[in-house]
């Protein structure tokens, strides 16, 4: 303490502080961590993880940790869609999904739209479960019902002028419950938000993932043309970053447009080559996804009621 003590804190503040006998304000914790040579974010990352907070996992390709209740619990709704897309059973996961949110508090904003998107996730499961038995599919009245229901979300959306984090994860996780064109007005917002806040790890994490996302909606709705122009924003952003995850995935979307758009053979071509990619880097969770969404691509060209891929 003695090291640490300066004008700014006392040595005697800092022994009160450290017995919860005084506050501090932040300003004074800010300068206090820089004596002791600690950022904030390693602060907020160690008070978390004494907590049992854990990164997550589930939200992104790639884990990163950030400390607010609101992606904690966005990332036990994702934990449970994983597991539900790998075991297919989807009436198990509808109780499941019902579970967790009756599982978080009402109250807020934030927790409204987590119990939202619960119910979004538990309609499209009872969608595939019905597809699965052999039922047809009402693909126009799912998705009117899925835009009714995320209007609250859209509407928060259109009136924050200068989006953080909490609405680029908001836009990335509910567009798929949007009208399309919605989507299309929006993605512009929310991939230059990531672009001017790209130090924070989790926008910079988020950007291509708005962008494949999206590029997945476009392609459901048929919209091959904001598909395309989407792609190849995708290709600029990669270009000399030496991002070979993200671009195999380019390739492969690449190949999914085309098939959609009639160029079969070179679309087979461009996503047999992603495929074969991941294999080489023997990445085996990542070529059996991609042989799967491969599969799907191949159905929904033909019958988009057989199958709607969400990504």
């Amino acid at each position: 303490m003695q090291d640490v003590a300066d004008e700014q804190n006392s040595l005697s503040f800092i022994s009160k502080f450290e017995k919860g006998e005084s506050n501090i304000s932040f300003h004074r914790l800010e300068h206090l961590l820089e004596r002791l040579n600690i950022s904030i974010e390693e602060f907020l990352y160690l008070r978390a993880r004494e907590a049992d907070y854990t990164t997550y996992h589930y939200l992104s390709e790639r884990a990163f940790f950030v400390s607010d209740k609101f992606t904690f619990y966005l990332n036990q709704i994702f934990k449970c869609n994983d597991e539900t897309n790998h075991s297919r059973n989807f009436s198990e996961a509808i109780p499941q999904m019902t579970k967790l949110q009756k599982e978080i508090k009402t109250g807020t904003q934030s927790e409204e739209f987590l119990k939202l998107l619960c119910r979004l996730l538990c309609l499209n499961y009872q969608l595939n479960h019905e597809r699965d038995q052999g039922g047809e599919a009402n693909i126009d009245k799912f998705f009117a019902e899925l835009q009714q229901l995320s209007q609250p979300v859209v509407k928060h959306l259109y009136n924050v002028e200068n989006w953080g984090v909490y609405e680029v994860l908001l836009f990335r996780f509910f567009q798929f419950s949007f009208p399309v064109e919605t989507v299309h007005q929006l993605l512009r917002t929310a991939v230059s938000r990531t672009e001017k806040e790209a130090g924070v790890q989790l926008m910079q994490l988020m950007k291509f993932e708005l962008l494949f996302g999206t590029c997945t909606t476009f392609i459901n709705f048929r919209k091959l043309g904001w598909a395309k122009e989407v792609l190849q924003e995708t290709e600029k952003l990669l270009l000399d970053q030496g991002d070979l995850l993200n671009s195999t995935k380019l390739l492969f979307y690449q190949g999914w447009l085309k098939i959609i758009a009639d160029s079969i053979d070179a679309g087979r071509q461009n996503c047999e080559q992603a495929i074969s990619i991941f294999r080489i880097l023997k990445k085996p969770t990542w070529q059996k996804m991609y042989e799967t969404l491969f599969q799907a691509i191949l159905t929904n060209r033909e019958n988009i009621n057989k199958c709607i891929i969400f990504s």
